[in-house]
């Protein structure tokens, strides 16, 4: 088996990185939120569709282009899910012409379709494997410091410092006027 991809994040930290083979990712294109599934697919692939197009979002591994893939993907789930129901109401064995028992085909059906979406959720970087060579898009807020109305570290330090006041200094700190 080849080895797994490194990515960038790996690779910088590793000393290995080397702009020439950089990945070109538009992170633009990448989708910030889930689109709605496709108009007639069937109720079991919306909800496969809605549960893996907001985990692709979730680690920025999204795009237009892939929407296609990722009903396949949701579509496949779901024959895998009906294969699963014939299985558990009629058992894994069917009437074979001959009288004897033979294996049910909605068997060979799940197998097929559990070894087809492991595969693409491989695509979209949703196995735990598979996620360590996914270049992520990165965060939006860029600089921990900064000031954009969430909670950053400095906001964070600031009340923390808040908690301290001039009754807990030291004696020659009060006569200097405090700490600065």
């Amino acid at each position: 088996m080849p080895a797994q991809r490194k990515n960038t994040a790996l690779k910088r930290i590793q000393g290995t990185a080397r702009a020439d083979r950089a990945p070109r990712v538009d992170y633009s294109a990448r989708l910030t939120e889930a689109p709605p599934a496709p108009a007639g697919m069937a109720v079991t692939a919306v909800r496969h569709w809605d549960h893996v197009a907001a985990a692709a979002v979730g680690i920025g591994t999204l795009t237009a282009a892939d929407l296609p893939m990722l009903e396949l993907l949701a579509n496949t789930l779901a024959a895998e899910a009906d294969a699963r129901a014939a299985l558990d109401r009629d058992g894994l064995t069917t009437e074979a012409g001959s009288g004897g028992r033979k294996k049910h085909p909605a068997a060979a059906v799940a197998e097929t379709a559990r070894g087809q979406a492991v595969a693409l959720f491989r695509e979209f970087g949703l196995s735990p494997r598979s996620r360590q060579g996914v270049d992520q898009a990165p965060a939006v807020a860029l600089n921990p410091f900064a000031r954009d109305g969430v909670a950053s570290l400095w906001d964070e330090f600031q009340t923390n410092n808040e908690r301290h006041d001039t009754d807990t200094l030291r004696p020659a700190q009060q006569r200097r006027g405090g700490i600065q």
